[in-house]
């Protein structure tokens, strides 16, 4: 708690905290090792560790403070959520009320409308599922193997880096090919805390006390890795749904991975052309008053 206090400015910049999940306990061995989902003690005590010495803002009062150049007050904040579990609705939401700061939630439309699970929370499943067994790799000559939960993880730390680096992988092809190795059914949605979405219904009822709803794209795929017609489909699906489903017409949005080489000028047109006004990254650091909407810095709670 004390490092992400430590990481609030007092010279008038501004820190946003990028957050996935929270909840109740951890309940698997290996599933959620990056803490992309914390435990509700440790988020409210972070909350209300900042909140003590900082000002909470919501990304509208961020978007306007960026436009007009001005300082952010005394060590400015602002929480947001990627994907739009529905655990950020049940678990979070009643801290942040009670707290009394604002969050913004960018959701993945493919993942609200069909409670689909992303990708890397499907090979987490497929190697928890799994006791041990043998993986080859498309980037590798040698056969991986695993048979304890530090084997699993480095396996798993492995694929992440690869995937995420890889223009052109047929990532849900690769998802199909490590269940069939692993001689399991594959699996596209769960009801698990770490994987259950948002439903349309409860991603319209988060926008109230100041909290925001933005997209998120629609089958969360690099937006720099796609090119006219793709990006643009994946980018108007997720608008068009969101509006839609809920009838928010969003202004908002941040970029799947969000890191330097996940998004580009060509993805930033794109959003502009749309009507997105603010885009934040997945870059660590802080961020200047007068900061580009399209190219602010977050910091990565885990």
């Amino acid at each position: 708690m004390s490092s992400l206090t430590d990481r609030l400015t007092n010279d008038g910049g501004l820190t946003i905290f990028l957050f996935h999940g929270v909840i109740e306990r951890q309940e698997h061995q290996v599933r959620n090792y990056t803490r992309k989902h914390l435990p509700v003690v440790e988020f409210e005590a972070i909350l209300a560790g900042v909140g003590r010495v900082g000002k909470a803002m919501s990304m509208d009062d961020v978007l306007g403070t960026c436009l007009s150049g001005e300082q952010f007050p005394r060590g400015a904040f602002a929480v947001t959520f990627d994907d739009g579990f529905e655990n950020n609705l049940t678990v979070a939401r009643p801290v942040l009320d009670r707290l009394g700061i604002p969050a913004t939630v960018y959701v993945t439309s493919g993942f609200v409308d069909e409670n689909g699970m992303s990708w890397v929370d499907r090979i987490e499943y497929a190697i928890e599922k799994t006791r041990h067994g043998v993986l080859r790799l498309p980037w590798s000559q040698r056969a991986s193997h695993f048979a304890n939960p530090a084997e699993k993880i480095a396996i798993l730390n492995d694929i992440r880096r690869n995937v995420k680096s890889t223009p052109g992988l047929d990532v849900d092809g690769f998802v199909s090919d490590v269940f069939r190795q692993l001689d399991l059914e594959e699996v596209r949605s769960s009801d698990d805390q770490l994987d259950r979405k948002m439903t349309w219904d409860q991603v319209r009822s988060w926008r109230t006390g100041g909290c925001l709803v933005g997209g998120h794209s629609h089958t969360h795929a690099i937006l720099s890795f796609l090119s006219g017609p793709r990006l643009e489909q994946e980018i108007d699906i997720s608008l068009r749904m969101l509006k839609e489903r809920t009838g928010i017409v969003a202004s908002h949005y941040s970029y799947p991975e969000g890191l330097a080489h996940c998004y580009s000028e060509e993805v930033i047109r794109a959003l502009k052309a749309r009507g997105i006004a603010c885009c934040p990254t997945a870059i660590d650091g802080t961020n200047r008053p007068g900061a580009d909407p399209f190219h602010l810095h977050r910091v990565m709670v885990s």
